[in-house]
């Protein structure tokens, strides 16, 4: 897989309230997607294929999930623990994270290259319909760097996502 473009230091707050970093992406893969909790669209569908990915899973695997929220300003870490709760997200490997707006969205659309963008209020279909964001999941070597992406929406999603978590593996 060709390297596409390497992420640069960030730092966010997981579910739990701890600090996430560049580094701690470092030494695995991830996959790596983009919701929010009061999505009235594919947010929950998206969350189903990384449940599944997470369940599908070898064992052994050291790779990681992380979901990123577009709606940092209520999406704080209670909020996120709670949607990952309810998702069914092992939280020893599927991290949930916020932070500044600034940071979420420089990481989203400038190092993973996702769609992030508000509606405005004549385009929403409800009050909660505050974003037209990516249905990607990216995938992230253990050095950093974006290799892949897949439609997180496709039939067979999460077996594609699961099949270049593990070939991201075998090259550490």
């Amino acid at each position: 897989m060709p390297v596409i473009r390497e992420i640069r230091d960030f730092a966010l707050t997981n579910q739990a309230g701890a600090t996430m970093a560049k580094a701690d992406l470092l030494g695995r893969p991830w996959a790596v997607n983009l919701i929010f909790t009061r999505c009235p669209g594919p947010c929950a569908q998206l969350s189903g294929v990384m449940r599944t990915v997470q369940n599908r899973m070898p064992k052994e695997s050291q790779a990681r999930l992380l979901s990123l929220t577009s709606d940092p300003e209520f999406d704080t870490p209670t909020v996120l623990g709670r949607y990952a709760a309810k998702v069914g997200a092992d939280a020893a490997g599927w991290q949930f994270a916020t932070g500044s707006r600034d940071a979420i969205r420089r990481l989203a659309t400038e190092d993973l290259m996702l769609v992030l963008q508000d509606k405005a209020e004549a385009q929403r279909e409800s009050a909660e319909d505050l974003f037209l964001h990516s249905t990607m999941i990216i995938l992230v070597d253990a050095k950093g760097r974006v290799r892949n992406l897949v439609e997180g929406l496709e039939p067979g999603a999460a077996d594609e996502v699961v099949r270049v978590l593990g070939e991201l593996e075998r090259e550490r």
